[in-house]
């Protein structure tokens, strides 16, 4: 019998309070912060893409995938474009067409070492000796490829492209080199990884 005169007491109590303006508002403005509430647990439940996914010093988790800056390549962006370029003492057989039109098959050694993340320096190009050093840019959009346009301590200019073949065992370069008297020759190295 109690709880039949708590009930009904409650009741009663809650309809006369219906009925005045303020409590209408507030029992609305309750339902709503608990309707909000709710959407926004919901939402928490949406998996993060980037949660387990590691993009090193080099890259930006988006959608679950790294985008790596600019000269590095990778699925954790952790491979610099450089180290695929570097080599010690490799040989070259170079086809060369001199300023007089004469052609010539020479070879060499040479090597390339990396100069920061977007350059390489190729040392004896041409087989002009181990002082010879030219820089060359890599293209930040393709990992295997690069330019030329250095003049090196002779003051011979060196313009031209490189690329790796798809292998990665060797790169070819196709340049000219012009001297002081404007005489050029042209040459076309591979170079052996």
């Amino acid at each position: 019998m109690l709880s039949v005169r708590f009930s009904y007491i409650c009741t009663r109590s809650i309809k006369k309070n219906l009925k005045e303006p303020k409590m209408k508002t507030r029992i609305l403005q309750i339902l709503g912060v608990a309707a909000i509430a709710t959407m926004g647990m919901t939402s928490c439940d949406i998996a993060d893409a980037c949660k387990d996914v590691e993009c090193g010093d080099y890259g930006t988790c988006l959608d679950g995938d790294c985008r790596c800056d600019a000269y590095i390549e990778g699925t954790s962006c952790d491979v610099m474009f450089v180290t695929k370029f570097i080599t010690t003492n490799s040989d070259v057989s170079e086809a060369v067409t001199y300023a007089d039109t004469t052609t010539a098959t020479i070879t060499y050694t040479s090597s390339i070492t990396a100069n920061g993340t977007n350059k390489i320096d190729i040392t004896n190009l041409g087989s002009f000796g181990a002082t010879n050093v030219v820089t060359c840019d890599l293209d930040p959009e393709d990992s295997s490829k690069f330019t030329i346009a250095d003049t090196d301590v002779a003051a011979r200019v060196f313009a031209g492209t490189g690329e790796i073949n798809n292998a990665g065992t060797s790169i070819t370069i196709t340049y000219t080199v012009t001297y002081s008297d404007n005489t050029s020759d042209a040459g076309v190295a591979t170079i052996a990884l």
